[in-house]
């Protein structure tokens, strides 16, 4: 314990993280790659069919009746009460820990995008149609470039959660991780190497927001997200 009689294994020093670290580094580049391999895969896969979902249903009624009853019954189901039913089905490997992370990530696009085409003003969509556009003609030039500001919160929540997905799913019996990793310090109530992982995962997750708020920014140049804040809108109203 240390002199105030707070136990090691529960706060370990900045030296001892220091001596984890250096202990654990032979084996954190591949725990690493194949972590973020795990989590882009499933991530990206998400992401594209949470896209293609939010957009079928704000696209087609029919589509919407079909399939948006099971997409809001499933919804509120925690992520990781799939993880038994995903190991009986797909067994243990890199497949199932990939569609848990792309189903998470999927559940989050699929109802923002959704509810952003809901969100378009309808003036919007009227003016193409007046303007001699046909519907696919206006979703395409007006409906994608609104809802894709809107979506960038989401993309970013999504994954935020896609690294927390990630740990989860390597507890499914994977060999391979920072997850796996974790798991096994556990047992040894090895609190220091736990923390090491802890923080090689915030600085992963840290990174992907900045690239996300990289793209985001080529993307959305043409809006006023850059100075929109609570205090910029003020000084315009009172500058009007």
């Amino acid at each position: 314990t240390y002199k105030w009689g707070v136990r090691k294994v529960v706060f370990p020093s900045p030296t001892n993280l220091v001596q984890a670290f250096k202990q654990m580094a032979p084996q954190l580049p591949t725990a690493i790659l194949a972590s973020l391999r795990i989590t882009m895969i499933g991530f990206f896969i998400g992401v594209a069919a949470g896209l293609l979902m939010g957009m079928a249903m704000g696209y087609s009624r029919g589509f919407l009746k079909t399939v948006g009853p099971f997409m809001e019954a499933t919804r509120p189901i925690p992520v990781f009460a799939f993880i038994p039913l995903f190991m009986l089905w797909f067994g243990i490997g890199m497949l199932p820990q990939i569609l848990l992370i792309a189903l998470g990530t999927m559940a989050i696009i699929g109802v923002q995008t959704y509810e952003a085409i809901l969100n378009i003003p309808v003036v919007y969509v009227r003016a193409g149609f007046n303007l001699g556009a046909d519907k696919q003609h206006v979703f395409r030039t007006v409906v994608l470039p609104y809802i894709v500001p809107h979506l960038i919160g989401a993309i970013r929540v999504a994954a935020a959660n896609a690294w927390g997905l990630d740990v989860a799913a390597e507890m499914m019996g994977v060999q391979t991780g920072l997850g796996h990793i974790m798991v096994i310090q556990q047992n040894y109530l090895n609190t220091p190497q736990i923390i090491v992982v802890v923080i090689i995962y915030a600085v992963m997750a840290i990174l992907f927001d900045k690239l996300i708020q990289f793209v985001q920014r080529k993307l959305t140049y043409w809006t006023d997200r850059a100075n929109l804040t609570f205090e910029g809108l003020t000084a315009q109203k009172t500058d009007e």
